[in-house]
């Protein structure tokens, strides 16, 4: 008899229960042998099997996906931002090179006039000035009403360096100064560490345990990493990151692509604008948490030219934070990357101009700055 027969024929039984005793038992075990039924399948036939990288693409995505409780922090869901009140957070800002330029955070004010919610703050190991500086710079660019990101420059074009750079960060004198700012606070682990021809597995090796260190001394803000390539390359950035993601333990990582993308001798994109273009819609499609950390109007020594106005408009059109390089002055290398002439608003100038106020991507026109920031506390709900 089937599973379901059986049920059946004990339901029927189940109507004369006082002259049939051993009804209610058939009806338990009829139940219980359909719900045993219930797990026996059809062995499937065999898929595919899932590749490191799909496996790693998948446990980060269930990771990201799930609500957060109160971080007291910022954190990454998908591939977005939020801040310590649950407030999704687009970035909106500029590079600032502080060590260098103003050593206190001085032009913070004036950064702020542009409406920018965020400043990417320039420091080394090198030069540090001690962990009393950092933490009045930090603090002003709070008082600024600007999420602060901090970085170390020193490992620039070397990924070797990174577990360097580690251990400053987790110096216990600086960890402490970070932590006191950790509600509001990234932490941009290295700039653009490694150059050409890195592979994603070389990148995950290095990142991997510094991700773990900085989580073990207690730095649980959200973590960005730089692609290799001084920055620029996006593909081994993208095939790193779903394992990175899987395996820091808070699932806090933001991925940060330096778009010095200028035309090549050979190539029919000029500015690369069709390459922009790609890139964001395959973080977007892939739920890539894509931050644009650096780019100008042209790369080194000006070489010509760079489609700022297509980052813009691109980063827009998919939630995409991004930081111009840079405030200035102080751009050496080509001082037409200076947005402002002598580091105040009323400076700004061309390119500068238009990212940070003329243009309708930019940041005078597209920048929100989370409650939280705004006003040091959450919103009433």
């Amino acid at each position: 008899m089937t599973v379901l027969a059986s049920l059946v024929a004990a339901l029927r039984d189940a109507s004369s229960f006082k002259e049939h005793e051993l009804s209610l038992p058939r009806i338990i075990a009829a139940v219980l042998a359909l719900g045993l039924a219930g797990c026996v399948r059809e062995a499937p036939s065999a898929a595919p099997e899932a590749t490191p990288t799909d496996r790693a693409a998948a446990t980060a995505a269930a990771a990201a996906s799930q609500p957060k409780p109160a971080e007291g922090h910022f954190y990454v869901r998908g591939r977005h931002l939020y801040d310590r009140c649950g407030e999704r957070v687009v970035l909106r800002g500029i590079n600032e090179m502080v060590i260098w330029t103003a050593r206190e955070g001085e032009t913070f004010g004036e950064i702020a006039k542009t409406g920018a919610n965020v400043v990417r703050i320039v420091w080394t190991v090198a030069d540090h000035p001690g962990e009393a500086q950092l933490d009045r710079v930090l603090q002003r660019a709070l008082d600024a009403r600007l999420i602060p990101i901090i970085e170390l420059h020193d490992a620039t074009g070397k990924l070797d360096k990174v577990p360097e750079l580690v251990d400053f960060w987790t110096r216990p004198a600086v960890a402490e100064v970070l932590k006191r700012h950790q509600a509001s606070l990234l932490l941009n682990i290295a700039n653009e560490a490694g150059g050409t021809g890195v592979r994603a597995q070389e990148l995950a090796e290095v990142y991997r345990p510094a991700v773990a260190r900085l989580r073990r001394a207690g730095l649980i803000m959200p973590l960005i990493i730089d692609a290799p390539d001084w920055g620029q390359d996006f593909d081994v950035l993208r095939e790193a990151a779903p394992g990175l993601l899987a395996a820091d333990p808070e699932h806090d990582l933001l991925f940060s692509v330096h778009m010095w993308w200028v035309k090549s001798a050979s190539s029919d994109d000029p500015g690369s604008a069709r390459r922009i273009a790609r890139a964001l819609a395959e973080a977007e499609a892939l739920g890539l948490p894509l931050l644009i950390g650096e780019f100008g109007h042209a790369g080194v020594g000006c070489t010509r030219f760079i489609d700022y106005k297509a980052i813009l408009a691109e980063a827009d059109k998919r939630g995409v934070g991004w930081l111009a390089w840079s405030w200035g002055p102080g751009n050496k290398d080509c001082e037409e990357m200076d947005m402002t002439t002598d580091g105040r608003f009323a400076s700004l100038r061309g390119w500068g101009l238009e990212v940070a106020v003329t243009d309708p991507h930019g940041i005078q026109r597209t920048s929100k700055i989370p409650v939280s920031i705004a006003r040091g506390h959450c919103a009433p709900r």
